[in-house]
């Protein structure tokens, strides 16, 4: 992960736009995937997609705890 606790609020800001919009399009792309796809999907594919949403959820979170410590300054 990124070290975000030296970002500027707008770095911070820029950042969290482009995760949101990365985990949005990886949620969209599983699934169609899952619901459209005519082969199948193999659990390792499905682990990998999962965790990658995991991963970016928690770098969301991290730059919003930053961000909502900045504001309560």
């Amino acid at each position: 992960m990124i070290d975000y606790s030296s970002m500027s609020k707008a770095e911070l800001e820029s950042n969290l736009k482009k995760l949101k919009n990365d985990f949005e399009d990886l949620e969209e792309t599983i699934t169609f995937n899952l619901a459209n796809s005519s082969s199948h999907i193999g659990g390792g594919q499905v682990r990998k997609d999962m965790d990658c949403l995991e991963e970016l959820k928690a770098e969301i979170c991290q730059i919003e705890n930053i961000l909502s410590g900045m504001d309560n300054c």
